[in-house]
């Protein structure tokens, strides 16, 4: 595969720490630009990072008749505005998540890319972390059992009341934030969407946005989901499964560090010690992300944060805020 040239939209703390090194350790990624509201912001992050080209707008980025490839880490309000304007001047875009906060701007996205041929994707990196995948793969064989239950959950301590993350006009709030991990997980090793779910949220009296929640869904078959997030909390995440004969537990699910290895552990049935543990060689799943959007760029391939993922997964984020505001089941 050839390389592709990628630009930055925005200097955001995700960018700085997660995508920038891992574009360096891509095999077919270059980043080339970087841009920012604020012209210093711009040239000091190109210079700590030896970017070669900085701009003071998101437009002369746009205007780059030289990059392939924006990456999209505006906050999350700006999201949809950003990637419809970045796909019409002729980009292929991924954004980090949530792509957007309603189903309708998903669909509307979706009728871009047709029009404009422009692959656009949602940085859910979890998707592209060899650890998850196999795991996936190994359920799907059906050689542990029939999937029938996922807990898993996500809590940091964030009460920063300048964090986008803390701004309800901006989209913040823990279920936005982390909790769509645990889900997006969920979805995922069950291999459908669930059919009903049912959400609790506690809000902050001070930033409006819900920094407590939990929640439960149902997928066809009876197989069940159970989450919990929170952001004013000690941090610690986890991801347990069931079959009807196996459990699963998976450590630290939600990321990997490049420099050491990731495992799983894998309980038979009434044992209380691992039966066998799966161990996977460092990995950087920014960087897999990365080619894996290069990838489906040019050959076709299907890529995991689609569209069609971001659909389903709005799809059920708006029906657990439905069912926090009234209290009852909602179907999906």
């Amino acid at each position: 595969m050839e390389t592709m040239r990628w630009g930055i939209l925005g200097t955001a703390k995700i960018a700085r720490t997660s995508i920038i090194p891992a574009l360096r350790r891509t095999e077919h990624c270059e980043l080339a630009a970087v841009a920012s509201r604020d012209m210093d912001r711009a040239a000091a992050i190109a210079g700590e990072f030896e970017i070669p080209r900085a701009y003071g707008s998101y437009e002369e980025l746009l205007d780059d008749p030289d990059i392939d490839i924006v990456y999209l880490p505006l906050p999350n309000h700006l999201h949809v505005e950003w990637i419809e304007k970045a796909a019409l001047a002729g980009k292929h875009v991924l954004c980090e998540k949530p792509l957007a906060l309603d189903s309708s701007d998903v669909q509307r996205l979706i009728a871009l890319r047709e029009r404009t041929g422009k692959l656009i994707g949602e940085a859910y990196v979890v998707l592209h972390q060899p650890r998850l995948r196999n795991l996936r793969e190994l359920l799907e064989s059906g050689g542990i059992g029939r999937l029938q239950s996922v807990d898993g959950c996500f809590f940091l301590d964030n009460r920063d009341p300048e964090n986008i993350r803390n701004k309800y006009q901006e989209g913040g709030g823990g279920l936005w934030d982390i909790g769509v991990y645990p889900i997006v997980c969920g979805r995922w090793m069950f291999g459908c969407e669930p059919v009903r779910v049912a959400c609790t949220l506690t809000m902050d009296e001070v930033f409006a946005v819900d920094r407590l929640a939990s929640g439960v869904m149902e997928f066809p078959g009876g197989g069940q989901l159970t989450f919990s997030c929170g952001t004013q909390n000690p941090r610690h995440t986890c991801l347990t499964l069931f079959t009807d004969t196996h459990r699963i537990e998976v450590l630290s699910p939600f990321s990997t560090d490049p420099a050491l290895k990731s495992d799983f552990e894998l309980y038979d049935d009434n044992v209380l010690s691992s039966t066998r543990i799966y161990s996977f060689l460092p990995s950087d799943q920014y960087a897999l992300e990365c080619d894996h959007f290069v990838e489906s760029i040019e050959t076709g391939a299907a890529y995991a944060g689609s569209l069609e993922h971001s659909l389903e997964n709005t799809r059920v984020m708006e029906a657990l805020f439905r069912s926090a505001r009234n209290g009852r089941w909602e179907e999906v």
